[in-house]
């Protein structure tokens, strides 16, 4: 038999689906026997112009997401609550609703009004959800999960690496000229491993349904055969690599560069390749900052704070990439400089984007660049002098 509360609490989930007032539903008090399950959560997403429940399942060392119609969702909710799980919060734009069940088995519904602090201002407030697949077969091969999907132990934080970084190139793509394009080509300088590389393809070939193709240069010859022999057989018939160094690469078009880790000063010869491809999308998390490191002379006025050697590091990793962004916006690229992840996941963390838009260099670019060169006694950063700027 229904219990009233339970009666009355499905009813404001129906009621806040259909009156588009549903923000989300969080459960919790997990009563089922899977010892690596955590809780879980639902909001409302639109896929394809369609409403979905979608839900998230979170384990020790997974998110699992699972998107259904929002009727069969809703029977979801009404099945696993007071079943699989002892407590349900519903939140609304206009009251949050909780519904707990003691240890025996009764439900006691409280009522409150919108605290607001489950509301985010967008169309639909929806869970975050990952861009890849933990199930998806190259990860397996690659020596991330398991056969069954579940990522393995130490793996975890390079997953969701890999999945940030494609939501940043899927937010990227969005704001540039080739959301509109049937084809893409993308070149990943200094693939390594790979992990984001095939993620990247996979992403663009069978979510955003795109005809990608998409070379990875690494010239570490083994990891060039292994990647090559898993992307057979996964079937990516478009996904090549190639063993080069960066600076020796074919010369190729490409609609987005990346270059991920690439050390020193490969990292600017890769800019420069993008830049000779007319890259649209220019992505790169820089390491190794040894060029500059070498040329930095610093002010009188700085050196009482920078007499420590650790500190002139620092400031030499700031100079570098920031005369590299100032560089890209000489050359037309909307450029930003951010921490891609946490100092938790990783310490390479500083990530650097250029979307290409309509000519509009201005003096200043050229002069701010000139200035710090000048007031750091710096002859030239390696950039300029393969672009041919200094």
């Amino acid at each position: 038999m229904i219990s009233t509360e339970k009666s009355d609490f499905m009813s404001e989930v129906r009621a806040s689906i259909a009156e588009r007032t549903f923000i989300r539903i969080k459960f919790g008090k997990y009563k089922g026997g899977d010892p690596e399950f955590e809780n879980a959560e639902a909001a409302i997403l639109k896929i394809k112009n369609e409403d979905k429940l979608s839900f998230k399942f979170r384990y020790k060392t997974r998110d699992e997401i699972k998107n259904f119609e929002t009727a069969k969702g809703i029977r979801l909710i009404d099945e696993i609550t007071g079943k699989d799980f002892f407590s349900a919060s519903l939140f609304t734009s206009e009251k949050d609703l909780t519904i707990d069940y003691s240890k025996k088995g009764k439900p006691i519904l409280h009522k409150r009004k919108h605290s607001g602090n489950n509301y985010k201002d967008t169309q639909h407030n929806r869970v975050k959800h990952r861009y890849i697949n933990s199930y998806a077969k190259y990860f397996h091969l690659l020596g991330v999960t398991s056969k069954d999907g579940k990522v393995l132990t130490g793996m975890y934080d390079k997953f969701r690496q890999v999945d940030k970084f494609i939501e940043i190139v899927d937010s990227l793509y969005r704001a540039s000229e080739l959301r509109g394009k049937d084809e893409i080509r993308i070149t990943d300088m200094g693939s390594g491993k790979s992990y984001i590389t095939f993620a990247l393809y996979d992403y663009f070939e069978n979510t955003l349904k795109k005809k990608v193709f998409l070379t990875g240069i690494e010239q570490r010859k083994e990891l060039v055969s292994q990647c090559s022999k898993i992307a057979e057989q996964c079937g990516f018939e478009r996904l090549k690599f190639e063993s080069s160094e960066i600076y020796n690469a074919e010369k190729r078009a490409a609609d987005i560069t990346i270059a991920l880790h690439a050390c020193d000063t490969a990292t600017d010869d890769a800019i420069v390749k993008a830049i000779e491809s007319d890259s649209s999308i220019i992505v790169l998390a820089p390491c190794c900052h040894k060029y500059l490191r070498k040329k930095l002379k610093v002010p009188g006025t700085l050196r009482s704070i920078f007499r420590h050697g650790i500190l002139e590091d620092r400031l030499a990793v700031m100079l570098t990439d920031g005369l590299r962004a100032l560089t890209l916006e000489s050359f037309d690229y909307d450029t930003k400089v951010f921490e891609f992840v946490s100092h938790e996941h990783t310490a390479k963390n500083i990530m650097i984007t250029g979307v290409k838009k309509a000519a509009n260099v201005t003096d200043s670019n050229i002069k701010n660049i000139k200035d710090l060169k000048s007031q750091f006694g710096i002859d030239d950063y390696y950039l300029d002098l393969k672009l041919k700027t200094k």
